[in-house]
């Protein structure tokens, strides 16, 4: 068997629901002739089953030419950001819930994997966004994020008031429970939850989306990915900055999230034959038909 990579990094979700996948995922993966590295979570799940030693991220993106995920999407945001300096590719075997871009089933896998490793899969990069938090001229955080990046309300609830500017230009003022900046890629998590668009991952924008804006004419609006957009929080009683909800930072009025497009990217590979509106159709049930309707269609038919 050729394959298209020798040495795979495995990352999974620490739970103790997950060892069994794991140790298929394994099996698959060394059967193929692979070899397999274990990440620090990884091997630590497998204590007492396996001497296995785990390595950090930084350690598997140096070693490895191939990372798979094995977990739901928010598994898979977490290691693509640690890797996207290293440009190792991602295959996501989705143990989660609705899995946008973990699109390898569980009960698929032992059929699928080998063939993407033997090299036939599609090829998906999708870039980053990059922000930062700026207090009075100096910055407090930094990070990038793959889905969203964005401004919410914090533990004390309440709406957080915030002025928007596009190049320098102000766009509008706007009072809300936040506000999203959203990928192509993040179009179909929490920003789609908030009324935003879909974008088509080969699309090179952003989507500003309002949560439950309190002036009903605040809409979504998609932007060219290059342009660069601050975001002022002018009042709030209590309001975070995140990074595709895993990174935080406490932002008080005056300060200014800073968003633009990075040079940063995340490689994906799906299956050969991989069709996102196939996607679009099973996550969000687009081909579902109602009873009655199915009923009208078949007595038109007769």
């Amino acid at each position: 068997m050729t394959l298209a990579f020798k040495k795979v990094a495995v990352f999974v979700k620490p739970t103790e629901i997950m060892v069994v996948p794991l140790q298929a995922l394994i099996r698959v993966i060394e059967k193929c002739g692979a070899e397999v590295f274990l990440c620090e979570r990884s091997a630590a799940s497998l204590k007492g089953r396996s001497q296995r030693p785990g390595y950090t991220r930084a350690e598997l993106g140096a070693m490895c030419d191939l990372a798979v995920v094995l977990g739901g999407d928010g598994t898979m945001l977490g290691v693509a950001r640690d890797l996207s300096n290293v440009q190792i590719p991602i295959i996501g075997v989705n143990a989660g819930r609705l899995g946008f871009i973990t699109d390898i089933v569980l009960e698929d896998m032992e059929r699928v994997l080998p063939k993407v490793l033997q090299g036939r899969y599609m090829r998906d990069v999708r870039r980053l966004l990059g922000g930062e938090v700026v207090r009075q001229g100096k910055t407090l955080f930094s990070g990038i994020a793959v889905n969203d990046i964005g401004i919410s309300h914090g533990r004390a609830g309440g709406m957080v008031e915030f002025v928007i500017y596009v190049n320098g230009q102000q766009m509008s003022s706007q009072s809300a429970d936040g506000i999203i900046c959203s990928t192509a890629t993040g179009s179909t998590a929490y920003a789609l939850a908030a009324g935003g668009p879909i974008l088509h991952p080969s699309l090179q924008g952003v989507c500003l989306v309002p949560v439950a804006p309190h002036t009903l004419s605040n809409r979504p609006i998609v932007l060219p990915a290059n342009v660069a957009i601050d975001i002022e929080l002018t009042n709030a009683r209590d309001a975070v900055a995140y990074f595709d909800m895993q990174d935080f930072c406490d932002i008080q009025p005056g300060d200014v999230l800073r968003i633009r497009s990075t040079d940063q990217t995340m490689t994906m590979l799906h299956p050969a034959g991989y069709d996102y509106f196939d996607l679009l159709r099973r996550k969000l049930k687009w081909n579902f038909m109602p009873t009655s309707v199915k009923r009208q269609t078949n007595r038109s038919s007769n």
